[in-house]
């Protein structure tokens, strides 16, 4: 029997919105969608746009997780989590945000017991501190290399499915063994001819495993 993990990014996929941007657009300075727009372009490096980004947000951390609360999951993501733990395939969530809201609202949906990969944040008396524990020099525009995970868990033996939808998934295409994609990541590997399956939520996962 085939040794199964499966991998999610976070913004975008275990949520229908990208929480990352929203925190973004609802807290820091209009100015920074210039420092956004340099990231979608490759220009600077995630670390760089959340450095850049936060040294203009001056919420308090109390008034960043009231805003969490609007965020929903996707309605098949405990589904696909149960059948994971029921099939003993490890789960993970590989995000380029933030472990600290990522944490935040999946304990919202009495989510817990997930090993996440993500950047982490430190709310300090006046500003913030980051911290990137899953940099790898191979991938410098990215604060959590994903490849770099996923050939972790190949190198365990297992087979990895990868589920996501944005630009920081795209390294991971033609590397996982198995990619449902949607949005962005869709497009990107469709034009480099890499096999992928779409989906529109994750009951689409589920499903199909």
């Amino acid at each position: 029997m085939t040794n199964i993990a499966v991998l999610t990014d976070f913004d975008g996929t275990v949520t229908p919105q990208n929480v990352m941007d929203s925190l973004y657009t609802k807290f820091a300075s209009p100015s920074v969608r210039s420092i956004m727009q340099r990231w979608i372009r490759g220009e600077i490096s995630t670390m760089e746009e959340v450095e850049g980004v936060f040294e203009t947000v001056t919420a308090t951390r109390q008034e960043m997780e009231a805003y969490l609360q609007k965020f929903d999951i996707d309605p098949g993501f405990k589904r696909l989590l149960a059948l994971c733990r029921e099939r003993d395939y490890p789960f993970a969530i590989v995000s380029d945000g933030l472990r600290w809201y990522i944490d935040y609202i999946l304990a919202l949906y009495s989510v817990g017991g997930i090993k996440v990969y993500a950047s982490e944040i430190f709310f300090m008396d006046i500003g913030y501190r980051f911290e990137y524990p899953w940099l790898d020099p191979a991938y410098p525009l990215r604060g959590v290399a994903k490849p770099m995970i996923v050939k972790d868990y190949q190198s365990k033996g297992y087979q990895v499915v990868y589920v996501g939808d944005g630009l920081s998934d795209v390294e991971v295409a033609g590397i996982a063994d198995i990619l449902y994609a949607k949005d962005v990541l869709l497009e990107e590997a469709r034009e480099r001819g890499i096999e992928v399956r779409e989906f529109r939520d994750l009951y689409d996962v589920y499903r199909d495993l």
